[in-house]
């Protein structure tokens, strides 16, 4: 894996070119900077350059407060803000914004992420369709009053945000779509916990959750996105 690129490497891609990187770098910082993600299957010859330039990727990112989340196994990678060390007493801007994810949001990316996870250990790619979708999501039907036209908006609403995140990626099939891996890094363990205790309590209550804070790449560059009210969707 290439490291820094020295003087003596310096590429100019025209004369006066101020940068030093090659082409292909520099499109694949660009990539991750635009988001959602980067990924080997969307476009190979940017994965390939990000494995062999991870370094220097990562320290160019790292000079816009950026850091480099990368899946090896399922070869997707994305930006996120750095966290500075707890004892770094300076202010560090944020870069990316997060997004604030609505009822429904929350609700069908718990459902994505244990279909991903189920499919990931049996090492197969995850599809799944409208109907399913539909299916799954009953549940959670009460939060909305029991008014099925209104959960159906709703419902669309955060299938056409996914799909927008590239989380639900279109197939040849109308309705039916392939889960990205990348939802595998967008929240932790402790995340995910806390959202399934919340929302089994749901269950029982009918009350709706107030929303979830999502990670990157649920973003756009600016800055902090206020929250979403589910009832706009």
């Amino acid at each position: 894996m290439d490291d820094h690129v020295p003087e003596s490497s310096r590429i100019t891609l025209w004369p006066g070119d101020p940068g030093s990187l090659p082409l292909d770098v520099r499109r694949t910082l660009i990539a991750l900077l635009r988001g959602p993600y980067l990924s080997h299957r969307k476009d190979p010859i940017l994965w390939s350059a990000l494995c062999a330039h991870e370094t220097v990727i990562r320290e160019r990112l790292g000079d816009l407060l950026l850091s480099l989340a990368i899946d090896a196994d399922a070869e997707v990678a994305f930006c996120r803000n750095l966290e500075p060390d707890p004892d770094f007493t300076g202010t560090v801007p944020t870069v990316l914004r997060r997004q604030q994810l609505t009822f429904v949001d929350s609700a069908l990316v718990l459902h994505l992420r244990q279909l991903l996870l189920r499919g990931a250990a049996r090492g197969e790619r995850v599809m799944v369709g409208l109907d399913e979708i539909t299916a799954a999501m009953q549940v959670y039907a009460p939060a909305a009053g029991n008014d099925e036209a209104l959960f159906a908006k709703r419902l669309n609403a955060a299938i056409d945000r996914m799909r927008k995140y590239s989380i639900l990626l279109d197939t040849d099939t109308e309705q039916r779509w392939e889960v990205s891996p990348i939802l595998g890094l967008i929240l932790t363990s402790e995340e995910i916990s806390g959202i399934e205790a919340e929302y089994e309590e749901l269950k029982h209550t009918g009350q709706e959750p107030t929303g979830t804070v999502a990670d990157e790449p649920l973003t756009d560059t600016g800055p902090a996105a206020p929250a979403q009210k589910d009832d706009t969707a």
